[in-house]
């Protein structure tokens, strides 16, 4: 009976550990008019909207949402003044991937750090 109970706690406590949210870093380059003007780095976690404003005219928010081993979903909405974009991506973790609104640019590094 005891090995039966011991068994049991021991896949309860391994179980609750897939419950804790992913962590990511998300590295950002942001480009206007084709020029770089800030690579700001976030961390953010699985499934909860961050945002950056550059500037008075350039803010960005973005949510990951982890989809297999080696993937996450990203879902955007870049705003240069009054022009708002939205996409959803799915990125490789530690390979760059760009969202862009035709002169303007975010280019997105993200990669796992926790589970």
């Amino acid at each position: 009976m005891q090995v039966k109970i011991g068994l049991l706690l021991a896949a309860v406590l391994a179980s609750g550990s897939s419950f804790a949210a992913d962590s990511y870093k998300v590295s950002t380059s942001v480009f206007k008019d084709g020029e770089l003007i800030a690579s700001p780095v976030m961390l953010v976690n699985a499934e909860e909207m961050a945002s950056i404003a550059v500037d008075t005219e350039f803010q960005y928010n973005l949510i990951v949402k982890p989809y297999n081993e080696h993937t996450a979903k990203v879902i955007t909405a870049l705003k240069v003044g009054d022009e708002l974009t939205e996409q959803e991506t799915t990125v490789a973790y530690d390979k760059e991937a760009t969202v862009d609104n035709g002169k303007d640019k975010l280019t997105l590094l993200v990669r796992k750090i926790a589970s």
